[in-house]
């Protein structure tokens, strides 16, 4: 059984907590972010978060790239999980012209994000902001491989779920890659009344469609 990595639900703490435990592990992490519900064919767990925080928690990941890759480097930790590749040039402008996600949803909702200047569709952000639905296919779709899934759990449970299996996960910001790794910078999730209800009710309906049917399934674990 295998453990969607849907970036930004908790994969790279569960794969460190998993090197490090000295107790059996429930299930195995997927090795790619891009094995998704229906290429597998296998059981499968996986975690869920509020969207627009996932939203603004890719945004930060991003933005705080070249931090993180200088901290990899300085750190001899091979199970941490992935490198840090450098920005491409649109993903600079991107953090150049919408300096927070409040900005960059603005951008989005008015058309402002320039196809040529921002297109970051080859690039680690775009991985981080895709939406969930890129793993788990819209929900009609979500039905039809539903069978394979043995439990969903709510991010902010997730620590709590493995410890009641004798499974710690790692509190270190730089192993969990937590915002609380730069406290210098203020990373802030606000976002605009008018930028949310857009992003949840446009930019992301399907995912909050699919999160609302999760939540009332019997395998969610909340």
């Amino acid at each position: 059984m295998i453990y969607l990595h849907i970036p930004k639900t908790g994969g790279t703490s569960l794969r460190n907590a998993f090197y490090l435990s000295t107790t059996p592990v429930p299930f195995t992490v997927a090795p790619s972010h891009i094995i998704t519900l229906y290429n597998i064919d296998t059981y499968c767990v996986f975690s869920i978060r509020d969207p627009l925080e996932r939203f603004c928690s890719g945004y930060w990941e991003r933005y705080t790239n070249s931090r993180r890759r200088q901290m990899n480097k300085n750190v001899n930790i091979l199970f941490q999980g992935g490198g840090y590749q450098d920005l491409t040039k649109p993903e600079q402008n991107v953090f150049t012209d919408f300096p927070t996600p409040n900005h960059f949803i603005s951008g989005l909702r008015q058309g402002l994000v320039d196809n040529k200047r921002h297109n970051f569709s080859d690039s680690g952000l775009n991985l981080l902001l895709s939406p969930l639905t890129f793993w788990l296919g819209n929900l009609e779709e979500y039905k039809k491989h539903e069978a394979k899934v043995k439990a969903v759990y709510e991010l902010s449970s997730l620590t709590r779920i493995m410890q009641e299996q004798d499974i710690n996960l790692p509190t270190d910001p730089f192993l969990s890659r937590s915002r609380k790794q730069f406290k210098d910078l203020n990373q802030s999730y606000k976002v605009s009344k008018e930028n949310k209800e857009w992003f949840i009710e446009s930019l992301r309906a399907e995912d909050y469609k699919l999160i609302d049917y999760i939540r009332n399934q019997s395998y969610y674990i909340p």
